[in-house]
């Protein structure tokens, strides 16, 4: 465990310590089990590190409400156990969180790999959610506990871990955090390094949801000098879980 603005961090710490080193970061209401199977193919070759974010997992809740700023404390420390620059992943809404480290703490990323991020090209602001508006209402009233007990059979029957009212916070937080980052990027360039973006090409769906996913993702990875866009084939959201072989494979192409 690790202490980051009053929340004790679980962190799990594989293979050899002085491997370069990696960190994976989960999506919304992640757990640990999504990176097994990364983890057994990286570990060979790399030291992996993986985390509960504040409120989620075996991580207690944070004084501090989800945000870049948050997000980067959080990634900083454990980039102070790896102890030296490494690989950042991050999956779904966690990309947002390796973008903002990286433009805000360039020396200490080697490489990044956003596995199916969220959808959050440039100049994209402020986005109405209502996600989020929904977790917010629910937050006011007290409900955060009630609605992550409500939502864990459903994610449990879909093979997901429980939910934490970390999720909720960060739910509630979406639209902030994606304007937070947006913002970022004036300000604070990409460091050069190797950046992937990784699409599940099993959920691109009809044309015009297709056109929209691929324009976002291409943006994304175009934001770096040595971006580089994927689409994984027959994968669902959850690619790590569906084709880790090859995230394994942009993991150690960027770690080089």
């Amino acid at each position: 465990m690790i202490h980051v603005l009053g929340s004790a961090v679980h962190v799990v710490d594989d293979g050899p310590a002085d491997a370069p080193p990696v960190v994976l970061t989960s999506g919304l209401a992640g757990g640990l089990a999504d990176w097994a199977p990364l983890v057994r193919l990286l570990v060979p070759a790399m030291r992996v590190l993986r985390f509960d974010r504040p409120g989620n997992g075996a991580s207690t809740p944070s004084r501090e409400t989800p945000s870049a700023r948050r997000e980067v404390a959080v990634l900083d420390a454990v980039l102070d156990v790896a102890g030296a620059p490494a690989v950042l992943v991050g999956h779904s809404l966690a990309g947002l969180h390796v973008e903002a480290c990286a433009r805000l703490r360039p020396s200490r990323v080697r490489g990044a790999v956003l596995v199916d991020p969220s959808l959050v090209p440039p100049g994209i602001g402020r986005p109405f959610d209502v996600g989020a508006v929904l977790a917010t209402a629910v937050l006011r009233l007290g409900l955060a506990g009630l609605a992550a007990r409500c939502a864990s059979p459903l994610l449990q029957l879909a093979g997901r871990p429980p939910a934490g009212v970390g999720a909720v916070a960060e739910l509630a937080g979406y639209a902030d955090l994606v304007a937070e980052v947006d913002a970022l990027r004036a300000a604070h360039p990409l460091p050069d390094v190797p950046w992937w973006v990784l699409t599940a090409g099993g959920t691109l769906g009809g044309p015009s949801s297709a056109r929209r996913i691929l324009a976002a993702h291409g943006a994304m990875a175009a934001l770096a000098r040595r971006g580089v866009h994927r689409i994984v084939p027959g994968s669902t959201h959850l690619l790590q879980l569906d084709r880790p072989a090859a995230v394994a494979e942009a993991v150690l192409r960027t770690g080089r």
